[in-house]
């Protein structure tokens, strides 16, 4: 836990945004034990964590924000033992990258990157490996190596493009004939 989150761990309420329910700014944070279930039949567990909950003093009206979310999610991804979302973007600000460039680098796409760096899914065991050994010292470096310009008329697996056909009056001629014929 970093100082921050003890910081907030240890003031038992205070004050946060407006109500969704009334809208007054008379919100309060209280920080409280959670238990939930993660997984399904006989893989199911049950997962402990300390989350705000808002409080409206005005209407009463008590919720769970995005925050608690987040904090579930690397929960989650503590009990899987995999990166966090924080932890991967971590990894992606080690080598000063956009979203793009890493991808770039790795092979992974951007929307899967996009997708683990705000914890909407979560990565499988390889790509989370992978991940890791990518920050082994000369690791990116050999990747650089396969690194090629990318042309976007041409097609580039590793690159993620693909090879744009080129529309010819003939083939625009050939679908506007086009018509799809009743089967005997």
């Amino acid at each position: 836990m970093n100082t921050e989150q003890s910081t907030q761990h240890s003031q038992a309420e205070q004050q946060e945004n407006t109500c969704p329910m009334c809208g007054t700014d008379r919100t309060i944070t209280k920080w409280n034990p959670l238990v939930f279930n993660y997984g399904s039949g006989k893989t199911m567990v049950e997962l402990s964590v300390r989350v705000p909950v808002r409080r409206c003093d005005a209407c009463d009206f008590e919720y769970l924000d995005e925050e608690s979310e987040h904090i579930k999610h690397n929960a989650v991804c503590q009990h899987l033992g995999v990166l966090t979302p924080t932890e991967i973007r971590g990894i992606r600000g080690q080598f000063d990258m956009t979203r793009a460039q890493f991808s770039q680098l790795t092979g992974i796409g951007e929307a899967s990157l996009n997708r683990w760096e705000n914890g909407l899914s979560i990565q499988s065991y390889a790509y989370d490996r992978y991940l890791r050994l990518v920050t082994v010292p000369n690791n990116s470096n050999y990747l650089e190596k396969f690194l090629s310009p990318v042309n976007p008329s041409t097609t580039n697996l590793a690159g993620g493009k693909f090879r744009a056909i080129e529309i010819t009056d003939h083939m625009q001629k050939q679908q506007q004939d086009f018509q799809l014929r009743k089967a005997a």
